[in-house]
Parts: structure tokens; C-alpha cells; sequence
């Protein structure tokens, strides 16, 4: 089965640690990351100089990745706190036997708390996190439509993972 998993959180939340705990407790996991792109492109995780250039490839990976086995899941590890985007991966990526929006919810001070744990190059200012956090939206009916489950987690612990670990080929 081929599965894809939009992830959507503010900064801080998770992430990408529920992203690599997954891929390191399942086999064939192919992880998009818009701050891995970041870095790729430019060096840094927080260099936004080139991000036409960072969803392209977002969106090219997350569509070609499907092909690397028969059976294999695809992770969009980018906040995705508005409706708008995504709708847009839930239309543009396609060839799935699976879809699925993974909401991780987090109370704003544990967000910012797990912020400043981050490795130093990946802190997320305060101020982005807490304009992000007010600006959340809902997912519509309309999106929920297009995806097969919608699944909110808030108990996820991202201790259990190392940082070392974010962001391997």
C-alpha cells in the first residue's frame, strides 16, 4: 500500500519527531521536509531565500517517492496550519492508495518550550510560533473530503526521539 501522511502542527510541536520515530519503526519511509529542503538548498535550516525553489521539490518528492517500493509511506513534514495548503496536497499529490491529515496538537507554552530545545539552528522565533498558533485553522469539510483519514494526535512525546537522527538521507 502506498500512503501518504500530511503533518500539520505550528513550530515546536513535533513534528518531525513523530516523523522519525515513524520512519525509524517502519520500514520504507520517506520523510518531504521543508526544513531539510532548507538546508539542502542553502546550508541552513532557516534560510528562506530559495523557497520557490524548497515546495517545488516538496511537492516533486512527495509525488515521486511513491514509486521507490510497492509498499511505502510518504511524510509531508511542514506545518500546513492553514486549509489552503492543504488542499493543495491533498489535490496535487496523487497515485496514493492512502491519504491521510495527522493534526499533532500541542498547548502554545509546550510548543514554545519544545522550541527552545531545538538544535540552535533550528529554533523558530517566539513571536512566528505564537502568530502561527493564533492563525490556525480547522480542518474544513472540504478538506477532510479529501483525504482518507484525519487522525489528531496530542499526547506525543518527543523526548523519545534524538535530534541526531532529524533530517538522514
Amino acid at each position: 500500500m502506498k500512503t501518504f501522511i500530511l503533518l500539520c502542527a505550528v513550530p515546536g510541536s513535533g513534528k518531525s519527531s513523530w516523523a522519525e520515530q515513524y520512519r525509524l519503526t517502519h520500514k520504507n519511509v520517506y520523510v518531504v521536509s521543508s526544513d531539510g529542503l532548507r538546508k539542502e538548498l542553502t546550508g541552513e535550516y532557516q534560510n528562506f531565500t530559495r523557497e520557490v525553489d524548497v515546495w517545488r521539490i516538496f511537492l516533486e518528492r512527495c509525488n515521486s517517492y511513491k514509486d521507490l517500493a510497492d509498499d511505502v509511506t510518504v511524510i509531508a513534514d511542514s506545518t500546513n496550519c492553514s486549509n489552503i495548503h492543504r488542499q493543495l496536497y491533498g489535490e496535487k499529490v496523487v497515485g496514493y492508495d492512502k491519504k491521510i491529515l495527522l493534526e499533532i496538537k500541542k498547548p502554545l507554552e509546550v510548543a514554545l518550550e519544545q522550541n527552545q530545545h531545538r538544535n540552535p539552528n533550528r529554533i523558530v522565533p517566539p513571536d512566528v510560533i505564537k502568530r502561527m498558533y493564533a492563525n490556525y485553522e480547522e480542518p474544513t469539510k472540504e478538506v477532510l473530503a479529501l483525504y482518507d483519514e484525519h487522525i489528531v494526535i496530542s499526547n506525543f512525546d518527543i523526548t523519545k526521539v534524538s535530534e541526531e537522527f532529524h533530517y538522514k538521507p
